[in-house]
């Protein structure tokens, strides 16, 4: 998706079930000095509400759109009913995408991987 935000950063943000990552002019490179910054945190916030709501666009022209096969369908003839097709396998896309903001983010994505180097280093440090 082409974004363009208040952070300066014009570019394509891919979001996938293993993380997420920019490219474009402004996007961020190097090392970051506070992640735990209020605006980072206000950063990270905005990017889950923006995902969480492009699923629930999602799911509403899912709803809207089948709704209106299933209309076209019954009055055009049920002998030959077909919207059940479209509506199975824009269900499939449409339950990898909550997959994707709801699922895969929690299991592989960045909070996952720093909860991970944290319990790491815990016992690295238990350890010595």
């Amino acid at each position: 998706m082409t974004i363009e935000d208040d952070e300066g950063f014009e570019g394509v943000e891919f979001d996938t079930p293993v993380g997420s990552f920019r490219a474009g002019r402004g996007a961020r490179g190097g090392w970051r000095e506070a992640p735990n910054a209020p605006d980072e945190d206000y950063r990270r916030a905005r990017k889950r509400v923006r995902r969480m709501m492009s699923f629930y666009r999602h799911l509403t022209t899912y709803i809207s759109v089948i709704l209106l096969l299933l209309f076209l369908d019954i009055i055009t003839g049920a002998e030959d009913f077909w919207v059940h097709w479209v509506a199975i396998i824009w269900g499939i896309f449409l339950l990898m995408h909550f997959l994707n903001v709801f699922a895969f983010e929690h299991l592989l994505g960045r909070e996952a991987e720093r909860r991970m180097i944290e319990r790491e280093l815990q016992r690295r440090r238990g350890g010595e």
